[in-house]
């Protein structure tokens, strides 16, 4: 989850909160069948959002005690109000069911985002112009182990939103308001040779997503997004030093929706939370060095760079975007390696500070 700017004081008393308060893992034996909960409140504030309050939190488990070889399941939920008027919500599942052979992921949320986007004007350089969206979607993946460690599986997305632009009055009421509807179905494609799903030490996976937007399952516009994702990590010593590497495109063509573009720094790259670089298409390569202390804290560095482009073709003329920053860990429950935490990152002209519950790159 990425939670935006906030300045020194309220981030000093967001280390403490984290570090001594709001952090709670607990073990709960019910019927033989251990569940580990985690949750982590949110305080949060940003130039475009303003104060945010919020909590995100999950329950693990196993579904089946007898199978050995399934990752953890968990069920979730997560909230967030700012003082500008945006809030979200959304509830979310996730399975491995029959010794991992199957995986499933669930989800559903609402909301109203207030958010700006930059746009660029001729002898005056550019502005951030605001626009509210009202949105509700739901997404259903199934998954299944075909050979190996190849997973192959369907992909089904609902997504309705309306959207208003603070554009002058004498702008025509048509492009002002957006009403627009983005469902889509597609397929996924995986080979995952990773050591643990939540908190990998050692292993790589290579993730491929194709949607197709067509009218016949409801979506105003035609054209197919494209999700690229390679992780590597590297043990450098064991599992309190490690090294990822990761290269990331997410590629929309056709006839793309201003709802349907990508942002740096929206689901990937940290540092960037302004929303000033949107286009079809977003580029990122990164690095992370993640070094677990004695006991439970640990810490992370990382740096990348990424890139926001119309097509490929024009990737002479894409802008140069690097973000880097540092992040403390706790580990809430060291049996299923599940860790919280908080990123510090800078962006070109941009900052951002994250709350999570796992690690970055494990999609």
């Amino acid at each position: 989850m990425t939670l935006q700017r906030i300045p020194p004081k309220t981030f000093l008393i967001v280390v403490i909160l984290i570090s001594r308060v709001s952090l709670h893992a607990q073990h709960v034996d019910q019927d033989d069948k251990k569940i580990n909960f985690a949750a982590v409140p949110v305080l949060d504030y940003s130039n475009a959002t303003g104060f945010g309050f919020g909590v995100l939190g999950q329950i693990f488990y196993k579904v089946s005690k007898k199978d050995s070889l399934s990752p953890v399941s968990s069920t979730g939920a997560f909230g967030m109000y700012t003082t500008n008027g945006t809030w979200f919500g959304a509830l979310f599942q996730r399975l491995y069911l029959n010794e991992d052979k199957w995986r499933v992921l669930a989800a559903i949320g609402a909301g109203t985002i207030n958010y700006q986007y930059f746009q660029e004007i001729p002898l005056f350089g550019g502005a951030f112009v605001g626009f509210n969206t009202q949105a509700d979607f739901a997404l259903l993946k199934v998954e299944r182990k075909v050979i190996g460690k190849f997973y192959a599986g369907l992909l089904g997305i609902y997504a309705n939103s309306k959207t208003v632009f603070d554009l002058p009055e004498f702008i025509p009421p048509e492009l002002v308001t957006d009403y627009r509807r983005m469902n889509s179905l597609g397929y996924t494609l995986a080979f995952d040779k990773r050591d643990n799903q939540i908190t990998p030490y050692e292993g790589y996976n290579i993730y491929f997503r194709n949607n197709f937007y067509r009218d016949w399952i409801g979506s105003d516009n035609t054209f197919e997004s494209f999700n690229i994702v390679y992780n590597h990590f590297f043990p450098i010593q064991s599992e309190r030093q490690i090294l990822v590497s990761r290269i990331y495109a997410s590629i929309a063509t056709g006839d793309v929706p201003f709802q349907g573009q990508n942002v740096v720094g929206q689901d990937d790259i940290r540092g960037y939370t302004e929303g000033k670089y949107r286009n079809n298409q977003v580029y990122t390569a990164q690095a992370e060095y993640r070094h677990r202390f004695k006991g439970r804290f640990g810490a992370v560095g990382f740096f990348g760079l990424a890139t926001a482009i119309e097509s490929f073709s024009k990737f002479d003329k894409a802008p140069f975007l690097p973000g880097g920053g540092v992040g403390i860990r706790y580990m809430a429950i060291p049996k299923e390696r599940i860790n919280i935490g908080m990123d510090f990152a800078l962006g070109k002209d941009d900052w951002g500070i994250y709350f999570r519950i796992g690690e970055a790159f494990n999609r």
